[in-house]
C-alpha cells in the first residue's frame, strides 16, 4: 500500500535549505556548521537539532560498543497502532467502510452540524477521488503517522452522543447514541494530524528508481534519493529513541518505491554491527562495499578526521486496518536495515569526538543498500489548527473537523 504527502508547510522547511554550492564546509569546534549539501556533511536542512532540540553530536553520546545487539526505543504500550490510510480514491475519510455511515459523517452527524454536505464535498475536493490526477497510493497516511506517534492506541469503541458541547458515553442504541468504531476514531485522528505541528529535516525524493543518477562507485547522486544524512540519522535515533523513548516518523523508502512517499511511524532501533575505522576501510566501503581495495584516500568529506562503521536496524509499522478491536503495532512491524560509515572529526576513541556526516553504503550480506534508507525524517507534536477558513486546500485538514471534538472521542476510547 502507498501513500501521500501533501503537507507543504513541512517541504518548504526543508527546501529552501537544500541549496548546493562547490564551496568547502564551514567547520566550527569541528563540527560542519552549514554545510547546504556540500559532500557527505550534515547540511543545515537535516541538522538533528531540528527534530530533538539539544540532540548532542558527540559520538559517545548516540553510539558506543556497548550497544550492538541492543535495541533501543518506545515500550510495547507506546508502540505506533497500525491503521488504513485512509486512500483518497475510497473519499478519504468519507470512506463508508463498514456497513454504515463514514467517520466524516459520523462526527458531524452526532454533534448535529449543519455543515455535513459542505464537509463531504471539500473531502471529496482536496482529500477524495475529486482532487486532480489522483492515485490510488495517495492518502491520509501522514495524519496517521502523526496520530500514532502522538496518542495511544483506542481500546475499543465508543458508544457516544453530543451533550452540553462535548461528547459524553451513552448506552448503544439509546436516542442520539452513535458507535464510533476504532477505525472511525482511527480515521478523525488521521483527518487532524494531516496538517499537525511538526518539524521535518531532509528532502524527498520524488524520482523513479530507474531515473535515479549515480557515480561511478554507486553513490546516489539525484537529490534527496541517496537518504537523509546517516549521521544525523544516528543522532536523532539515539536522542528520540534510545534517550527519549519516543518514535519518529521515516518516508521507508526502497527499492522500488522512490518516486513515491510512505509515511511510516518508526519506533525503535537496533544496533547490529559498530566498529571504528581507518581511512583506507572507510574508503574502500564507500567505493566498493568491503573493507579492503585499492583506495587509499577518503574524497567524499575534506573535514572528516576519523571514521567508523555503524550496522543498525530501524523498526516502523506498516499499515493495517481498519480496525474493529485494537491492534499493536508490534503485530504489523517491518524493519528497515541500513549500513553506513559515519564521518568524524577526530578519532573514534576520543571522547569529545564529533559526527559530522556521513555515506550509505551497499552491504549485499546484510540486505542493505542506498535506497533502502528514508529521505525524511519528522516528529510531531499536536494536532493541526482547530479553526481553518472553509476555503483552504488540501495540504490542510478538513476545516468542518474541529480536532478539540476528536481529541474528546480519543480520550474516550482510550478510557
Amino acid at each position: 500500500m502507498n501513500r501521500w504527502w501533501k503537507t507543504f508547510s513541512m517541504f518548504a522547511a526543508g527546501s529552501m535549505l537544500s541549496a548546493c554550492t562547490a564551496q568547502a564546509p564551514d567547520v566550527v569546534d569541528g563540527v560542519v556548521a552549514d554545510d547546504d549539501g556540500k559532500e557527505d556533511a550534515i547540511g543545515g536542512y537535516e541538522a538533528p537539532e531540528t527534530l530533538v532540540p539539544g540532540a548532542s553530536r558527540r559520538l559517545a553520546s548516540n553510539i558506543t560498543a556497548a550497544d550492538v545487539g541492543k535495541t533501543f526505543g518506545t515500550d510495547d504500550a507506546h508502540v505506533p497502532y497500525p491503521d488504513t490510510y485512509w486512500p483518497f480514491t475510497d473519499e478519504g475519510v468519507d470512506a463508508n467502510w463498514n456497513g454504515g455511515d463514514s467517520p466524516l459523517a459520523k462526527l458531524l452527524k452526532t454533534t448535529g452540524d449543519s455543515t455535513l454536505a459542505a464537509a463531504q464535498k471539500w473531502e471529496h475536493m482536496n482529500h477524495g477521488s475529486g482532487v486532480p490526477g489522483v492515485s490510488g497510493w495517495w492518502g491520509h497516511c501522514p495524519g496517521w503517522t502523526g496520530a500514532a506517534m502522538a496518542n495511544a492506541p483506542i481500546k475499543h469503541a465508543v458508544n457516544a452522543k453530543f451533550e452540553g458541547g462535548k461528547f459524553v458515553t451513552c448506552t448503544a442504541a439509546s436516542a442520539g447514541c452513535t458507535k464510533f468504531e476504532i477505525g472511525d476514531i482511527n480515521a478523525l485522528e488521521a483527518e487532524v494530524y494531516v496538517d499537525g505541528d511538526s518539524s521535518f529535516i531532509g528532502n524527498r525524493c520524488d524520482t523513479k528508481p530507474t531515473e535515479i543518477a549515480r557515480d561511478a562507485n554507486g553513490r546516489i547522486e539525484t537529490d534527496g534519493c541517496g537518504g537523509v544524512n546517516p549521521g544525523s540519522l544516528l543522532i536523532v535515533m539515539a536522542a528520540q529513541m534510545k534517550k527519549k523513548h519516543l518514535p519518529f516518523a521515516i518516508d521507508a523508502q526502497n527499492d522500488s518505491n522512490t518516486d513515491q512517499i510512505w509515511n511510516q511511524p518508526a519506533y525503535r532501533y537496533t544496533v547490529n554491527k559498530y566498529q571504528s575505522l581507518t581511512e583506507k576501510q572507510a574508503a574502500n566501503l564507500v567505493t566498493s562495499g568491503s573493507m579492503t581495495g585499492s583506495a587509499t584516500k577518503y574524497p567524499y568529506n575534506p573535514a572528516a578526521k576519523a571514521f567508523a562503521l555503524v550496522d543498525v536496524s530501524l523498526h516502523w509499522v506498516s499499515e493495517r486496518g481498519a480496525n474493529t478491536t485494537m491492534v499493536s503495532g508490534l503485530q504489523s512491524t517491518r524493519k528497515t536495515r541500513m549500513v553506513a560509515v559515519i564521518e568524524l572529526d577526530k578519532a573514534a576513541s576520543n571522547s569529545t569526538a564529533k559526527i559530522i556526516g556521513g555515506e550509505y553504503i551497499d552491504d549485499r550480506s546484510s540486505g542493505a543498500d542506498r535506497l533502502t534508507v528514508p529521505p525524511f525524517l519528522w516528529t510531531i507534536r499536536d494536532t493541526g489548527s482547530e479553526t481553518l477558513p472553509t476555503y483552504v486546500g488540501g495540504d490542510n485538514h478538513n476545516p468542518y473537523v474541529k480536532p478539540s471534538l476528536v481529541k474528546q472521542l480519543i480520550a474516550l476510547g482510550q478510557q
